[in-house]
């Protein structure tokens, strides 16, 4: 009995210290994510030009000098895309760790600092691309290489992948690496951006981790009236831009049919669980069947988002028609920024649009497709208990909100092709505009560094042999 417990007590301590080695040297881990991040800011890879190539090139000498493998692959010169992988022992399928390198566009004479500079100051770090989408970028690379250095083992190989053109739809970067290099890439799961910690600016504590499992697909268009010119002192009953007008008015205030899926489902009824009753009174009339437009619309009070997710949604952006005040023009338009629920049929879209609008003058004309229409990822698989599994642990009271995201990024084309695509990145503390696709954009230091250790928890937890 007594060679038992002895037994016992040397078998725990094995795998105490065991556990405890494949920790990595966390000041080392900060450190060099923060020197990471900084240093793919001060590259300038702003759209429309991209010049991913900077960003890939360093990403490369880094892998090298740590003895990691990688491969870059170019839709165009200079568009350039970087994959590296780390081997498990296959026993199940890949996770893959995804961030875009290229950047918005900059005004730098309406910014506060040198957008390519990469100030750490106050316990922030300034410039584009800090926020959306380096920072992710630099925690993906550094988990990799973190286990790699520790020598974790995993179940799963952990593929990195920095990838182009991701603020010009993909086109060169994740749809490239899908149609001509799947092979590459394939995974079971794949974390990518599109989700965010909340951050509670009295208490500086979570309160809840909003996780990207959906998203809406872009289908623009334009409207086009056509009718006879003329004489702006003569009125006719085919007049272009009154054609228009009615068009875009019967869309403004016409909104499509509300649903739910599983995403927009869990969200709301998670949200009714831990929200002051005001509020959670809303949320639970929403979750009943056949909600009226009164009901939904007390969604926008709340968060005009809300509104957003329950519909495939209308919004005109731009009029177009006229030149001269005193002429009647031949033709006017409209576009129209629609971004349509996972899975919605285009065909029947442009129907619908077209009973909306009900004028058989006016022409309904689709736009390119730059996201493909695809299913949310599931909320019950390893990968999502994993995220509601840590995060409550380390943050005890935060809620874990599954999340349908309005705009687009490229988790599309990766749950298109069959990939679970997660969204998750640093934490932002409420009220900040912390300017991503503006002025003065930043990122915190404390949230940047707790992402790190949730990342490295993730993907140890999803990955990792136990």
């Amino acid at each position: 009995m007594r060679f038992i417990l002895l037994s016992v007590v040397v078998a725990l301590l094995s795998f105490s210290l065991g556990t405890r080695a494949m920790e990595p040297d966390w000041q080392r881990l900060e450190s060099d994510s923060l020197n990471t991040l900084v240093d793919l800011i001060k590259l300038d890879t702003s759209q429309p030009a991209g010049n991913e190539y900077l960003a890939t090139d360093y990403l490369g000498k880094r892998l090298k000098a740590e003895g990691v493998d990688f491969k870059t692959f170019e839709a165009k010169t200079g568009r350039t895309n970087i994959v590296a992988r780390i081997k498990g022992n296959g026993s199940k399928r890949p996770l893959l760790l995804l961030g875009h390198t290229d950047v918005v566009t900059v005004e730098p004479e309406n910014w506060s600092f040198d957008p390519f500079g990469g100030t750490v100051k106050n316990g922030k770090i300034f410039g584009r691309g800090a926020a959306d989408d380096k920072g992710i970028v630099a925690v993906s690379l550094e988990v990799l290489l973190a286990l790699h250095r520790n020598k974790v083992p995993l179940d799963r190989d952990v593929i990195f992948l920095g990838v182009a053109d991701e603020e010009g739809g993909g086109g060169l970067g994740i749809t490239y690496m899908v149609e001509n290099h799947f092979e590459e890439i394939a995974a079971e799961f794949a974390l990518n951006e599109g989700g965010r910690g909340s951050i509670d600016p009295s208490t500086g504590k979570y309160v809840n981790f909003s996780i990207g499992t959906a998203e809406k697909t872009p289908r623009r268009a334009r409207l086009l009236a056509s009718g006879t010119a003329g004489h702006g002192s003569v009125p006719t009953r085919d007049n272009a831009i009154g054609a228009i007008a009615r068009a875009v008015a019967r869309l403004v205030d016409t909104p499509l049919k509300m649903e739910l899926n599983e995403t927009t489902r869990t969200f709301f009824r998670r949200l009714a669980e831990t929200r002051p009753e005001a509020e959670a009174s809303v949320y639970r009339d929403i979750l009943k069947p056949n909600p009226d437009l009164a009901t939904q619309a007390k969604l926008q009070d709340i968060n005009p988002t809300f509104f957003s997710i329950i519909r495939t949604s209308v919004v005109p952006t731009i009029i177009n028609g006229g030149y001269q005040r005193n002429v009647i023009p031949s033709s006017a338009g409209a576009t129209l920024d629609i971004r349509a629920l996972p899975g919605a049929d285009p065909e029947q879209l442009w129907e619908e649009l077209r009973a909306i609008i009900d004028d058989d003058s006016i022409q309904i004309i689709p736009m390119k497709v730059t996201r493909p229409a695809h299913d949310p990822a599931p909320l019950q698989n390893d990968m999502f208990r994993a995220f509601e599994d840590i995060l409550t642990e380390r943050h005890p009271g935060a809620v874990v909100l599954p999340s349908m995201l309005t705009g687009a990024t490229d988790s599309a084309q990766l749950r298109a092709a069959g990939i679970a695509a997660y969204g998750f990145g640093p934490g932002v503390v409420l009220g900040d505009n912390n300017g991503i696709h503006g002025n003065d954009e930043y990122l915190r230091v404390e949230p940047y560094f707790e992402y790190l250790r949730l990342m490295w928890l993730l993907t140890n937890q999803v990955a990792g042999s136990h």
